[in-house]
């Protein structure tokens, strides 16, 4: 899948390579709850740790840039419910050089386009850290709605931190 600044493709062996020298980012660990207080190296063996699918996913892809076809993260559909077309949408972006640039918005944008148009849902949903502002803007401008808050689900950084469950249905995307 192809938009103005990411391409959506399966991964490969050189995205495996780049995201172990990415390593884990504090900026983007503590978005992601974490609590690290610097940077971090990846092995290239923790590296393809990371990026395998869980048992759950049923689509998976590598966020890459449009032009230079450079690896900056991962998104994927898991949790698939056939009777009721739904599915949860999850998205890392590792390339902190590469946040605040709308590429989270529009592999967000593309990722429920394909859910909807090729896989036929009715539903895609996901949660996020409430005080994760930079993703809860780049949700909504691809169309998710806040649904409801999960209080006290993550303990880090010596306090307890809610997830907002968002949404987005086929019929908003009428």
């Amino acid at each position: 899948m192809l938009g103005e600044l990411v391409r959506l493709r399966p991964p490969e062996e050189r995205d495996i390579i780049r995201r172990a020298e990415l390593g884990r980012k504090r900026e983007i660990n503590l978005a992601f709850g974490g609590d690290l207080e610097a940077d971090v190296p990846l092995t290239v063996d923790e590296a393809r740790q990371k990026m395998a699918p869980r048992p759950d996913t049923f689509a998976m892809w590598t966020i890459a840039s449009a032009d230079t076809d450079d690896f900056i993260g991962v998104t994927n559909l898991s949790r698939l419910d056939q009777d009721n077309r739904s599915a949860v949408f999850a998205i890392g972006i590792f390339d902190p050089d590469r946040l605040g640039r709308g590429l989270g918005s529009e592999t967000a944008r593309l990722v429920v386009d394909y859910g909807f148009n090729r896989l036929g849902l009715h539903r895609i949903s996901l949660l996020v850290l409430a005080d994760n502002h930079r993703a809860v803007a780049a949700y909504h401008k691809a169309g998710f709605e806040v649904e409801g808050r999960l209080r006290h689900t993550l303990w880090s950084r010596g306090r307890w931190h809610d997830d907002l469950i968002m949404a987005v249905l086929a019929e908003d995307e009428a």
